[in-house]
């Protein structure tokens, strides 16, 4: 569904259920006045057209993400996993990572006097980011072309093993930092003073998080361990 500045906000409700969240969110009323169309509903909420599409794409691409979890992994090849790895998670955060980063310069540029913490947040974000792209192309450049050249019963390579420890020990700096910067944020809540951009941020950081933590799911819990046993 095409939607712009005139599409009645009950419709988009209907036809985009994804949607439905980021109204609440913001107290767009698209139940009694749904009837309204989305420019006019958004008047005195501080969101502007173009903000509020772009968190409902954002949400219909979660819940995309969302429902291909389902998948009973364990039950697939590694290399199976590896493709799905790296077509929705490595996806998401090549696409996530850049846009975080330059909300957050520009949430340190207006709120940083005001807000010292926000100096550790993109010192630890900017860590965690570098850290991550590292990993990713570690990844689909080391591990996974290793992964798929295995037969359904070949036992993985010494050399493979030493990589999965490693991606391990990356997992582990990756959880770290992430609970270093909910910690910062105090579990991703905004203070009274901040504008759309930096609720717009915390709300990033949280999706990104979450993200990680199924991908490194997979790795760790499903991936490695199913690798380890045909040794």
């Amino acid at each position: 569904m095409d939607i712009n500045g005139t599409t009645r906000v009950g419709d988009i409700a209907a036809r985009i259920p994804a949607s439905i969240e980021v109204f609440e969110r913001y107290g767009v009323d698209f139940c009694c006045n749904g009837d309204r169309p989305l420019t006019e509903a958004l008047a005195g909420t501080g969101v502007s057209t173009g903000d509020i599409l772009a968190e409902i794409e954002r949400a219909v691409e979660f819940e995309h993400e969302e429902e291909r979890q389902y998948v009973d992994w364990i039950q697939e090849s590694p290399a199976a996993l590896a493709d799905h790895i790296v077509e929705t998670h490595h996806a998401f955060l090549d696409r996530e990572m850049p846009r975080v980063d330059r909300d957050l310069a520009k949430v340190i540029s207006v709120h940083g006097p005001n807000h010292p913490e926000l100096m550790e947040l993109g010192r630890v974000y900017r860590q965690l980011q570098a850290e991550l792209e590292d990993h990713l192309r570690k990844e689909e450049k080391q591990v996974f072309p290793r992964l798929r050249e295995l037969g359904p019963d070949d036992p993985p390579s010494s050399e493979l093993l030493e990589l999965l420890e490693q991606l391990e020990a990356e997992h582990d700096g990756a959880g770290s930092a992430l609970h270093a910067i909910r910690g910062i944020t105090s579990n991703y809540q905004t203070p009274p003073d901040a504008c759309f951009t930096f609720s717009t941020l915390y709300r990033e950081l949280q999706a990104l998080e979450a993200d990680v933590h199924r991908h490194v799911h997979l790795e760790n819990n499903v991936l490695i361990p199913g690798l380890r046993a045909k040794v």
